[in-house]
């Protein structure tokens, strides 16, 4: 998201606009495969159940003329006649067994003729389908078989249909004798394709997918295609003993998925074709269509989403062309105002705008009249200053003088004396010379100095410890930060009390290399109420002390002042104290890079 706030207004509307489309390509990409997914499990579902009922078709109906082969084969006339040597005889039984297979045929539609042929040269037929049959008595198996799928046969205009199916059943003499249970003769039943096949060729023309049922030689029984009814199926869509199941082939350049269904009644298999582009062809046109549709719809948008970048961009340009000449011009720019007409926003920015340089306006008039003042004032304190400092003793003249002081005493062999002015020299030398940011060793040296004097003073009243780390020490901080928390701590904290007073000076970086001084004795310390006042002088302003003439401890708040305004208001003092235990104060200042910028 960082990197789509680092573009421009019209490079985010333009993948707005993008991420629209590519959301609503998603969705007719997703609607499509959802679709196609529906159609295509649909189709196959489909196909399947017309594949299952043909199964289920062709092995019904030969189980009926299973049966009709049986109760035409177990007959005593007609295994009479198989056995029958005498002609004339034969004869005779012939037209009881023409009536007898011709009320058979009736039994089952489709059967075009029937066809009883025997080991002693007698037959019997309905429409002359023993010279059809009869080549083929030597092709059967030598086994006892029963419905047993001949082959397709070709018959012209004999029955009505050109092509017929041959079936044929081993004929086993039944009745006591020698010849019992030896084969006696064969039966035929010629039945045509859809016989066989049942009513499912018209479901098989409602789907775009070709479903053949073939027979052993791969001839067609039936299907739904434009292949005629016994011929071969075209080389290249199927193999004899290839694997069963479903896989695809390629066929004329174009994929098809070929799925088998075996059928060992007859010694065929139920093949079905279906050609992977027909399938989705019409939901393809609709995708094409959709696709059509959401590109002249984007071009039509396209139109009013220009207008509307314009729109917005526009006074936007205006605006910023506007700022860039206040920002390099000169006082004149800052007189002119900006007028913009577009969408509510832009208006409310360009008012606030013209507000904001009328205010600036303003406020650079205040500060050039306050500036002028301030110059007029600044001389007037120049003056004073200047006659104040002719009206003062020489500084350098107070420090010679003290250096003198320090000979005699030394010559006098006044040691007192000698330390106290050498220690005020030293004092008076570090005030008026140097820079004003100087090292920490620096004011500690001074203080050095200033608590000699008082301990000279106060006849050794009070020790001073020093604990101060070398990084401390090389800390730089404001000059005579010190002295007056150390003269606190002596005249308001030690000279009190009776007791031998003791005086800390600590100091250490902390981790986030800030500055810590603590400056601490065991005092007569101060009462909760004056502690409190103290703490609420520190938190003023150094305004507020200034116009208050009766606040105490100036010292302290100047202090706290000059740390606040150099480093900030989260630095300054805290001051902690117990009446009759003294007290300790806290300076706090920033790292040394904060304060050197």
């Amino acid at each position: 998201m960082a990197f789509l706030r680092k573009l421009s207004i019209r490079s985010q509307l333009l993948i707005l606009a993008a991420s629209s489309i590519i959301v609503i390509l998603i969705i007719i990409l997703h609607t499509y495969s959802m679709m196609s997914g529906m159609i295509t499990k649909n189709h196959e579902e489909y196909v399947r159940q017309t594949v299952t009922e043909i199964q289920k078709n062709v092995i019904s109906n030969k189980d009926v003329v299973y049966r009709l082969m049986q109760n035409i084969s177990y007959n005593e006339e007609v295994q009479s006649f198989l056995v029958e040597k005498n002609a004339l005889r034969r004869y005779e039984m012939f037209k009881k067994l023409s009536q007898l297979i011709t009320n058979q045929k009736e039994l089952k539609d489709g059967v075009l003729d029937i066809v009883i042929s025997g080991n002693n040269g007698g037959w019997v037929d309905i429409n002359g389908g023993n010279r059809y049959v009869a080549p083929m008595v030597s092709k059967l198996p030598k086994t006892k078989f029963n419905a047993y799928y001949v082959g397709m046969q070709t018959f012209g205009s004999s029955y009505g249909s050109a092509e017929g199916l041959i079936f044929a059943t081993s004929i086993t003499y039944m009745q006591p004798g020698e010849l019992f249970n030896s084969n006696v003769g064969t039966l035929f039943f010629i039945i045509s394709p859809k016989a066989l096949a049942g009513d499912e060729e018209y479901a098989m023309k409602k789907t775009s997918t070709q479903i053949y049922l073939l027979d052993r030689n791969q001839r067609i029984i039936t299907s739904n295609s434009e292949h005629e009814v016994g011929t071969v199926l075209p080389e290249g869509l199927f193999t004899r003993g290839s694997s069963g199941g479903q896989h695809t082939v390629q066929w004329k350049n174009k994929p098809y998925v070929i799925q088998t269904e075996p059928l060992p009644d007859i010694d065929g298999v139920i093949l079905s074709i279906a050609p992977k582009d027909e399938l989705l062809r019409d939901l393809r046109s609709i995708r094409e269509v959709e696709l059509a549709i959401l590109g002249v719809c984007l071009l039509v948008l396209a139109i009013p989403f220009t207008f509307i970048i314009n729109n917005i961009l526009r006074p936007l340009k205006k605006m910023m062309l506007f700022m860039t000449n206040v920002k390099r011009g000169t006082l004149f720019e800052f007189q002119k105002r900006i007028a913009l007409h577009g969408y509510m926003e832009i208006n409310v920015l360009a008012t606030q705008f013209n507000h904001m340089l009328d205010e600036i306006e303003q406020l650079t008039q205040r500060l050039l009249e306050t500036n002028s003042r301030l110059y007029g004032s600044e001389l007037e304190k120049k003056k004073a200053e200047l006659a104040f400092l002719k009206s003062q003793i020489n500084p350098h003249f107070l420090y010679n003088t003290l250096e003198v002081i320090t000979g005699i005493a030394v010559v006098e062999k006044q040691t007192r004396i000698k330390h106290m002015t050498r220690s005020l020299s030293a004092i008076f030398r570090y005030s008026i010379k140097g820079a004003e940011v100087v090292q920490l060793r620096e004011e500690v040296k001074m203080v050095e100095s200033f608590i000699q004097i008082q301990q000279i003073r106060f006849a050794d009243r009070f020790t001073v410890r020093y604990d101060f780390s070398e990084e401390a020490l090389s800390y730089r901080i404001p000059k005579m930060i010190l002295q007056p928390l150390v003269e606190n701590a002596i005249y308001h904290g030690l000279e009190p009390t009776l007791k031998a007073g003791e005086l800390w000076l600590k100091g250490d970086v902390d981790i986030e290399n800030a500055l810590h001084i603590l400056i601490s004795d065991n005092g007569v310390g101060m009462s909760d109420e004056r502690l409190g006042q103290i703490r609420d002088m520190l938190a003023e302003s150094s305004s507020a002390q200034a116009a208050d003439e009766n606040v105490k401890s100036i010292g302290l708040g100047n202090v706290n002042n000059r740390i606040k305004l150099i480093y900030g208001d989260e630095y300054g003092i805290q001051i902690e104290s117990e009446e009759g235990k003294g007290t300790q104060v806290r300076l706090m200042m920033a790292e040394r890079k904060k304060h050197d910028a």
